[in-house]
C-alpha cells in the first residue's frame, strides 16, 4: 500500500513538473523536476522498490512535454504579437488616413461653403446699381466669408479729387467705427501702388511711417487690403482689419482678391448703368437734361403747385441770331456756343428742384422750383447779363452772344403743363419782337 501511495505521489509530482514548465517558467520547472527526482530516489530507497525510480522517466517526459508545449505557446505568442503589432501599425495608418481624409473633407466643406457664399454675393451684386449698396453688400460678405476681421472698409475713388472716399463699412463692434473717411497710409499705399497689401503686424512693417499712422494703428494689429481694378484703373479698395497680430493668411488675401474682383465687375456695371441713365436724360452735346425729362419734371412741379401754396416758373431761352453763327463760323462753332451757354445756365442753377434742359436746336428751358414771377424775372436777368458779358472765341475771332427769355409762372399764368409752356413760348416771342436780348413775361 505504501508503494502505491508513493507512485501516486510521484504521478502528482510529474503533473506539477508539467504545470511548472507550461504555466510558470523554466526555472520553476527545473526546480520542481530536481525536487521530484530527489523524492523519487528517496522513496525507492525507503521502500526498497527500485521500480519506483523508474518514475524519473515520467518526470523527464513531463518536463520535455512541458518544455515543448511552452515553446509552442511562446512561439504562437510571438507570432500573435507580431501580427498584433502589424495590425496596430495598419490601424494607425488607417486612423491617420481617416484623420487626413476628415481634414480634407472639412477643408473641402469649407471651400464649398465659401463658394456658395461667393455665388450668393455675385447674385446680390447683380441686383445692385448704386455704389453705396455695392460697397455695403461687399463689406458684409467679406466680413462674413473670411470671418477673422474686426472691421472692413470699402473705399471708392473720387474721380474729380483723385482721392479715396469711404463708401461702405462693417464692424464687429459699434465702437470700432472709423473716423477718417478718406483712408490712411495703408489705403493710400494700395491706391498708389495698385497692389494687394498683407501686413501680419503693423508695428513691425518697415514700409510705413508708424508715426503718421499711430492713431489708426492703435485700433488694429494686422490687415489685408486689395485694390478694385476697372479697365486697368483703380476704382477703390477693400480692406479687412484685425485687433490681433498674424490674424490673416495668404489664402485670406487671395479670397479677398476674388471678392474684390466681383465687386469691381459690379461697380463697372453700376457706372455703365449710371452713364446709360445719364445719356437717356441728358443731352450728349451740352450735358443738360433732354426735352422729355424736362416735361416729366414739369408735370411733377405743376402737380405740386396745384396741391398748395407753391409756385413754379418756366423759362424758355433762345440764342439770338444763332443761325448766323452757324453760317459764318460753321456748325462746330455753333456747337461751342451751345455748350458755353449751357455751362453758364448750369452755373446759375443751384437750388434744389431747379433744372436746365435743352428744349430745341438753340433753345433751352429752365424750371425754377418755388419761385414767384418776380423772382424768376430777376433770375432771368442775371442769366441774360452773364451771357451778354461772356466773350466767345469762334475761329480765333472774339464775338458776343445774347439771349432772349420768356417767362410763365404756375399758377399765375396757367395750371396745365402744355398751357404753361405755351405761355412761356408766347413770352419768348414777345421778347424777340421787342428787339431780342431781353426778358419778357406773359
Amino acid at each position: 500500500m505504501a508503494v502505491e501511495t508513493a507512485k501516486a505521489l510521484l504521478v502528482f509530482l510529474g503533473l506539477a513538473i508539467f504545470a511548472a514548465w507550461v504555466f510558470i517558467n523554466p526555472f520553476w520547472g527545473i526546480a520542481i523536476f530536481s525536487f521530484s527526482a530527489v523524492i523519487c530516489f528517496i522513496m525507492a530507497w525507503a521502500a526498497s522498490d527500485y521500480s519506483i525510480a523508474a518514475q524519473i522517466f515520467l518526470f523527464v517526459a513531463m518536463a520535455l512535454a512541458g518544455y515543448y508545449l511552452r515553446s509552442e505557446v511562446y512561439a504562437q505568442k510571438r507570432v500573435a504579437a507580431v501580427s498584433t503589432e502589424e495590425i496596430q501599425k495598419n490601424l494607425n495608418i488607417l486612423r491617420e488616413g481617416l484623420f487626413s481624409h476628415r481634414g480634407v473633407r472639412e477643408a473641402l466643406k469649407k471651400k464649398i461653403n465659401r463658394f456658395f457664399k461667393l455665388r450668393e454675393l455675385m447674385n446680390v451684386l447683380s441686383l445692385k446699381f448704386e455704389a453705396v449698396d455695392i460697397a455695403n453688400a461687399t463689406s458684409e460678405a467679406a466680413f462674413e466669408i473670411i470671418g477673422k476681421a474686426d472691421s472692413c472698409y470699402f473705399y471708392t475713388v473720387d474721380t474729380e479729387k483723385q482721392a479715396l472716399a469711404l463708401a461702405g463699412a462693417k464692424y464687429k463692434k459699434a465702437d470700432d467705427r472709423i473716423k477718417n473717411k478718406t483712408g490712411d497710409i495703408f489705403d493710400h499705399w494700395t491706391f498708389k501702388q495698385r497692389q494687394a497689401l498683407f501686413i501680419e503686424d503693423v508695428r513691425k512693417d518697415f514700409r510705413f511711417d508708424m508715426d503718421r499712422g499711430s492713431e489708426t494703428i492703435n485700433n488694429f494689429k494686422s490687415l489685408i487690403s486689395t485694390p478694385l481694378i476697372i479697365d486697368e484703373k483703380v476704382a477703390g479698395s477693400i480692406r479687412l482689419n484685425s485687433l490681433r497680430p498674424n490674424a490673416f493668411l495668404a489664402d485670406d488675401l487671395r479670397l479677398l482678391d476674388i471678392i474684390a474682383g466681383l465687386a469691381s465687375v459690379s461697380l463697372d456695371n453700376s457706372f455703365l448703368y449710371t452713364r446709360t441713365m445719364e445719356l437717356a436724360i441728358r443731352d450728349s452735346l451740352t450735358g443738360v437734361y433732354v426735352h422729355k425729362f424736362f416735361k416729366d419734371r414739369l408735370v411733377e412741379e405743376v402737380a405740386r403747385c396745384l396741391r398748395g401754396s407753391y409756385n413754379a416758373s418756366v423759362l424758355l431761352l433762345d440764342i439770338d441770331f444763332f443761325k448766323a453763327y452757324n453760317d459764318k463760323y460753321g456748325h462746330s462753332a455753333g456747337d461751342m456756343v451751345l455748350k458755353k451757354v449751357a455751362a453758364i445756365l448750369t452755373q446759375f442753377v443751384h437750388d434744389s428742384g431747379d433744372m436746365v434742359a435743352r428744349y430745341g436746336g438753340e433753345e433751352f428751358a429752365l424750371i425754377l422750383a418755388n419761385k414767384t414771377k418776380s423772382e424768376a424775372v430777376d433770375f432771368a436777368e442775371g442769366i441774360r447779363k452773364a451771357v451778354e458779358a461772356e466773350t466767345f472765341l469762334l475761329r480765333r475771332e472774339e464775338t458776343k452772344v445774347t439771349i432772349s427769355v420768356g417767362i410763365a409762372t404756375c399758377q399765375d399764368d396757367a395750371k396745365i403743363c402744355q398751357d404753361l409752356i405755351k405761355a412761356a413760348d408766347n413770352a419768348l416771342y414777345k421778347a424777340k419782337k421787342a428787339g431780342r436780348n431781353c426778358v419778357a413775361v406773359k
